[in-house]
């Protein structure tokens, strides 16, 4: 007699339905089978609550990304690292058995979809990419995603689970952008080929071109360019489009989202499938700051996004502990040392994250180790210094704009005796700071804060100084021919540096 999931199988394999297509037909203004969206259930009771259930959904979603990661790797013939993702995959979620962690929730919610899943992920890494098996893999990554979006709907509502759709659709976009990144052009314009038929036939397609017609087109007219750059090999292609489409892709979660709180944490679920992505990178051992710059990306990205005050308002620590560790992966990337121990830890900032924009924090699973051994600076407690000033001073001659993690532009070319002001613009307090081992020789060293050189000038940050907040400006005459390197220091890990150019 076939079973359930071996009726999964034939379907899948028939009708190629997956990824953010599948759902139970349930119309927009249908409520979801476990929730009604204000937090009781159908029948009337407490027990399930949106908040917590918007973490643990966009836990899901994480997972389906490892998932999918697994295939992609397959289908890059890379079936030692697509078997290995797929185990830790299946170990992080065995390891998940808090009330509200990833492997109770998804038992507690539908058991048979719990097997179901553990039985597709285990056969994804054993029968498909250890017997480098593609097909198969393509089949066993289909049954797994679906129980997982399945659940995600029925734990929030149809249109909450649309939005944590559209997040889905970033992490293989993603992936596109990763196969590109380790030469694997085929590979990822297969992928990209994969992503636009789903795009196509999926039910979130209809509903963000009913909800925004615009955004719409901005998303779906990438997916040809993110196809047609990898079959080229052109990998900067690749990058700018699929950067550009998962902009879209979040924004569409907005868009759609019935609670806002399940747009930031379908965000924050596929930052952290960016940060496996960089650790898959790190595993096919490409150049460490390939790897590195997928994090870079990652956190330059939280600077400037909704959801980075979200997270700030809703738990200030767990803003700091996210940031921190991505800085940290970040590091432990470019060095190409602890990557699998910064990779687990970041996953675990995201995840309080996640929970914490929902006001759920106390549900998270696990306690949070990480501990800060810097100050939570308040605006109120920094010090600028003698060269920060407010506003902008009408004799300078030009005006640097300090933005959530750049600056604009990032390089000027001035003459000799020309005044820059630092203008802060946008984003939390700032530096600016130079490089101490790039100035041009006999240049004084200089930076907001005034400081000797810039062991001080970082010494001093960490105690509140020398920072530029809202309104203010440094500023600095510039006497020395020759290119003059800088920094932020608080978002230097997100690549937020510059370049003075005096002749």
């Amino acid at each position: 007699m076939p079973t359930r999931r071996n009726v999964l199988a034939a379907v899948l394999a028939v009708t190629g339905t997956g990824l953010a297509g599948c759902t139970d037909g349930t119309s927009d203004d249908e409520e979801s089978p476990a929730d009604t969206g204000d937090g009781q259930s159908n029948d009337g009771s407490d027990e399930t609550t949106l908040g917590p259930a918007v973490g643990v959904a966009a836990e899901w979603n994480a997972i389906r990304a490892r998932v999918h990661d697994a295939y992609a790797l397959g289908i890059a013939e890379e079936f030692a690292a697509g078997a290995a993702v797929a185990g830790d995959t299946l170990a992080r979620f065995e390891a998940a058995t808090d009330e509200w962690g990833a492997h109770e929730r998804l038992e507690e919610t539908d058991h048979d979809a719990y097997e179901e899943f553990e039985e597709a992920l285990e056969e994804l890494r054993m029968d498909a990419l250890e017997e480098e098996d593609v097909e198969r893999a393509a089949t066993e990554a289909e049954i797994a995603d679906e129980q997982l979006q399945n659940a995600q709907e029925e734990v929030l509502s149809y249109r909450n689970g649309l939005a944590l759709d559209m997040g889905a659709f970033a992490a293989r976009i993603g992936d596109v952008a990763t196969l590109a990144s380790a030469g694997a052009f085929d590979a990822a314009a297969t992928i990209a080929d994969e992503v636009d038929e789903r795009w196509e036939e999926s039910i979130v397609h209809d509903e963000v071109s009913a909800a925004d017609g615009e955004l719409y087109a901005d998303f779906e007219g990438e997916l040809p360019d993110l196809e047609s750059t990898a079959a080229d090999g052109d990998l900067e292609g690749v990058r700018t489009a699929a950067e550009n489409a998962i902009t879209a892709a979040y924004d569409a979660a907005y868009v759609l989202a019935e609670d806002e709180v399940v747009a930031h944490a379908s965000v924050l679920s596929g930052m952290q499938a960016r940060g496996w992505d960089a650790a898959t990178l790190a595993s096919l051992e490409v150049d460490p700051e390939t790897a590195a710059d997928v994090a870079r990306g990652t956190l330059q990205r939280f600077e400037s996004a909704r959801v980075h005050d979200a997270v700030e308002h809703a738990d200030h620590a767990t803003y700091e502990a996210f940031e921190d560790e991505l800085e940290a992966y970040v590091g432990s990337l470019s060095t190409d040392d602890g990557v699998d121990e910064a990779a687990e830890s970041f996953a675990e900032a995201a995840l309080r994250a996640q929970f914490a924009v929902a006001d759920a924090l106390e549900d998270a699973p696990g306690e949070s180790e990480h501990e800060h051994d810097h100050d939570d600076h308040a605006d109120e407690d920094l010090e600028g210094g003698p060269n920060v000033v407010e506003g902008v001073p009408d004799d300078a001659d030009h005006v640097v704009e300090i933005h959530a993690a750049s600056f604009e532009p990032e390089e000027l070319t001035v003459q000799s005796g020309d005044t820059v002001a630092f203008e802060h613009v946008e984003g939390e307090p700032h530096t600016v700071t130079a490089y101490e081992d790039d100035l041009p020789e006999d240049a004084t060293y200089w930076a907001s804060g005034d400081f000797e050189d810039e062991d001080a000038a970082r010494d001093g940050w960490a105690d509140g100084r020398g920072a530029i907040v809202s309104g203010h400006s440094y500023v600095h005459t510039f006497e020395v021919e020759g290119t003059h390197e800088f920094c932020c220091i608080p978002h230097e890990a997100a690549g937020q540096t510059g370049r003075i150019v005096v002749e």
